[in-house]
Order: C-alpha cells, then structure tokens, then sequence
C-alpha cells in the first residue's frame, strides 16, 4: 500500500498509516478524517512492532503524547489548531533537552543531567502544537557513524538490523523510517543528520550555519552558538522538511530583538530549470560503486529531463587543504565537551604527531588543542573556501554529491571510530576518510539535503547530497521535492526485516 492509497481511503491500518507523511497526516487531522489520538496510536504500533529489534526510541512517554494529542483535538474542535503541525506526533534527538528528562549524549555520567527546560526546537515544535513521543539515540559523545552507548544500547538499521543506521542522529533516522514517529529533529556537524538518512532512505535537511537554533543541544552548551554544527529535520518528505524548517528556523533570544529571516525563495518549477553539478566520487574519498553509479544514474536522468548537468567540477580550492582545515576546526569546536583528562591526554599525543599529517587520527588531537591564533589563521582559510563556493554557486544551483562512501555498513562496536576500516570497491579505508563528504561542505555552514534515490544493487538505500548555496536551503529543498515527484521518494522497510505485533489497545 502506498502513502497515496492510505490517505485516500476512509480506514487504515495502524502498520501502514505510520509511514504517512506530515503533509499527509496534517490533511487528514484539517478534513477531520484522523484524531492527534490516532497519530500517537500508530506511532505506538509502530514502536510496539520494532522497538525490540531497532531501538531507536529510547525514551519514550506516549501517555503524555496522549494528553498533548487530546488538547490538540479540543483545539481543532474548537476550530482553533495552532497551524499545520498542531497534532503531529514527533521524536527528538536525545542531545536536545526536554524538562525533565535527562540529556546524556550516550555518556553512563551524565544518567542525572536532568534539563531544566525545552531545547529551543522543542520550544518551537511545542508551540505550534506538535507531540513529542521521545528521544532517540546516538553514540557516546555524539562522535561515531552509528549510534551505540552504554546508556540506551545499539540502534540498528530497519531496513537491515545487522547494520548501522548511521550516526549521531542515527536513532532519529531509524525511527522516522520505521514508522515511530512522523519526523524527528537531529544535529550534524560530521554528517550526523545526513549519513543516516541516505542509510536509511529518508529525508534530512542539514540547515545553513547559524539558521536553527542549538540552544538547549548537548552538554555544557552555555558558552554559545557551535561552530559548524548545525540542527535540521529528518522526515519521509522533502515538503515535510521545508515545512519543519519554516518552524525550526530563525533567531533566538536576544538576537530576535533585532533580526528577521527572509531566505531567498527558489521560483523554480521543474528539474530542467537547474544548472546541475555532478560529483559521484572524488580522488579524496573514493566512494564505492554501488553509490557513485545511483549518483551517475540520477545525473544522466536529469540530463534526459532537460536540466543543465556538469559532470566532475569542482569549486576552485585544494580540497586537502579544506580536508585538513575542516578536521582541525571540527576537533576544536567539539574540544569544549572533553573532561580535563581527556584534553590533556590530546595535547599529550599532539605534541608527537607530524605538523601537516593530515591523518584524521592524528589531526582530531592536534584540532582539540590549538591555540586561538591558530584558530584565527583557519578561520582565514575558511573564508577562502567560502568565497569559492560563492563562485562555484554564481555557476551552478546545486552540487550532487555522496552523503557517504558506501551504503550502510555492518554494525562494528569495536574499538574507537578513527580505528575501524570501511572496504570500499573492494579496498579497505579508514572509516573516518567518510567525513570528507560531511566537511567538503559543512565546513563553510552551506545547507545539505539528502534525499533517497536507491536502493542499490545490494538492496539497501542510497542517498544523494544536495548542496546549494549558504542561506539557498529552500532551493536544495526545491530539488529534492522535485526529485520525489518524480518518484525518489520514501520506501518502508521490507515487512520481512521488523517482527509486526500489535500495540495494546488504549
């Protein structure tokens, strides 16, 4: 049964109607054909069905989703919803605070750290009416390409629960694919929001630097705004995500005093008014076959609808040097969340590492102990890489590119991350070597969509990066909703790979 066949027929059955989209679910509660309670119910049959073997909710509280759906009913009753998410059941990534519960990044020592108050993006979803069902897990200290901790366990992919469903919104992924939730909010500055959708074939937005709030995200987050990470919706739509960020997006706080967002709309109807860019692989960061040949086949597709597509350019920079820059500057940033042992153990092994390795097991030391004027000299570069992909975007409107090297892997809970391989087209790389595709362009705050394409040749999701300008996330939006008009879109996990049971009835 499709998305489609579901929302135009008068019953449904829960297993099924949880793969709605929130454009879809939001008609049905408008035309008074679904409850907010009914929302929560699927959602709750789909957690009853797969939590046991995927465990992406880990913590959940459906009976006080009940009592915020009820009041989302009385307000539709009353002919007064708070707009189109009111009554939307949703999930949140495990780092954001919710009051009362705790935020642990995976970490057994911060089981106490109980949040005082909502997370600005669960303030915001909260306000427009949308039901929060739980949290949703990631690894330790938000730092791996899976999402396992001592705290919550491992999440497994629900299309294959042998494998990963990525990380560190890993949790995120896995339960809008397998129907727990109608969209979830995640963070990414490592591809944290976007290998986990092309992992598990839905939809994710890794906003422009700065456009969504991060207050109320990890631990220890009272010092500012983080550079380079940034917040973004993952949902089985690429409409839901323009959707979710008109709710997510803008200024915070005191600089709400001041500022107003107006992004720059994207007016294009058609695939074939996009200049196209196509980068299936790069000599950095071999992407295996079975992705590069789906971005190769969406390229010659695109070409066959009339857009304009480039085949292998390139903005006009040494990516080396950007590798390099990126994972000294990803290491800096993420240095404030180490205890005092382990910051002194990195500058311990820093002072042996050679000054231009550009080892990712080497430089994530290096990263975490540079000095400011260091810090500032890689800010200047930046700016550099910045100014060309200005250019690059004068040229082009959207770059196509891997979310990652290869389709989801086997689960690997050995060892630490920087240790662990990755074969690729029959070669082995280190595991790490996938965050070229997250800092390529995360590193310059430019806005990342993800949009599924596969599956591949194995059967499992492939996904394609859409990058755009900075601020022209309505245009990478604008892409992957074409893309899914044309057929690109969600697709459930087999019924073969989650044991189905239903929910008690309430």
């Amino acid at each position: 049964m499709t998305r489609q066949d579901i929302a135009s027929t008068d019953s449904w059955q829960p297993d099924d109607a949880c793969f709605l989209s929130v454009r879809e679910a939001a008609d049905l509660l408008a035309q008074g054909r679904a409850s907010a309670q009914d929302l929560v119910n699927w959602c709750e049959t789909a957690y009853a069905a797969a939590h046991s073997q995927v465990n992406a909710i880990v913590l959940a509280d459906f009976a006080a989703a009940r009592v915020a759906a009820s009041a989302s009913d009385l307000r539709r009753h009353r002919g007064q919803p708070l707009g189109a998410l009111d009554g939307i059941p949703f999930s949140i990534k495990e780092s954001f605070d919710v009051a009362g519960w705790p935020t642990t990044c995976g970490s057994p020592d911060q089981r106490n750290n109980i949040a005082a108050s909502d997370a600005a993006v669960v303030e915001r979803l909260r306000a427009a009416g949308a039901v929060l069902l739980g949290k949703t897990n990631v690894p330790i200290g938000l730092r791996d390409w899976q999402s396992y901790n001592a705290v919550y366990g491992t999440t497994r992919n629900p299309h294959d629960p042998t494998r990963t469903p990525g990380g560190s919104s890993g949790g995120s992924a896995a339960a809008v694919c397998a129907g727990m939730s109608f969209f979830d909010v995640g963070s990414d500055i490592g591809s944290s929001l976007r290998n986990p959708a092309h992992y598990c074939g839905v939809f994710s937005h890794k906003s422009s630097h700065g456009l969504v709030p991060l207050r109320g995200h990890g631990i220890g987050h009272g010092y500012g705004e983080q550079d380079i990470n940034v917040a973004g919706p993952l949902a089985r739509s690429a409409h839901d995500l323009e959707l979710l960020l008109q709710t997510l997006a803008g200024p915070d706080g005191s600089e709400a005093l001041a500022y107003r967002l107006a992004l720059p709309p994207c007016n294009k109807r058609t695939l074939a008014e996009f200049r196209v860019a196509v980068l299936p692989t790069h000599p950095l960061c071999e992407a295996d076959a079975e992705v590069s040949d789906e971005i190769e086949s969406l390229g010659r597709w695109l070409e066959g609808q009339g857009a304009k597509v480039r085949w292998n350019v390139r903005p006009d920079f040494d990516a080396a040097t950007l590798w390099h820059t990126y994972v000294l500057m990803l290491r800096a940033t993420t240095s404030v969340h180490m205890d005092d042992a382990s910051f002194g153990a990195a500058l311990a092994r820093a002072a042996t590492a050679p000054a231009q390795d550009h080892d990712y097991a080497a430089l994530q030391f290096a990263g975490a102990g540079i000095r400011h004027r260091h810090w500032l000299q890689l800010q200047q570069q930046r700016a550099t890489f910045a100014r060309a992909w200005q250019r690059f975007f004068d040229d082009y409107d959207v770059l196509l590119c891997p979310a990652a090297a290869t389709t989801a892997f086997v689960l690997d809970e050995e060892g630490e991350p920087w240790q662990r391989r990755l074969v690729v087209n029959g070669r082995e790389q280190p595991l790490t070597s996938q965050l070229f595709w997250a800092g390529h362009s995360g590193l310059c705050g430019l806005p990342s969509t993800v949009a599924p394409i596969g599956p591949g040749r194995g059967g499992l999701p492939v996904g394609v990066q859409i990058v755009a300008g900075r601020f022209a996330d309505l245009t990478s939006l604008r892409f992957a909703q074409l893309l899914e008009a044309a057929g690109f879109a969600f697709r459930r996990p087999p019924v073969s790979s989650l044991t189905v049971q239903r929910a008690p009835a309430q």
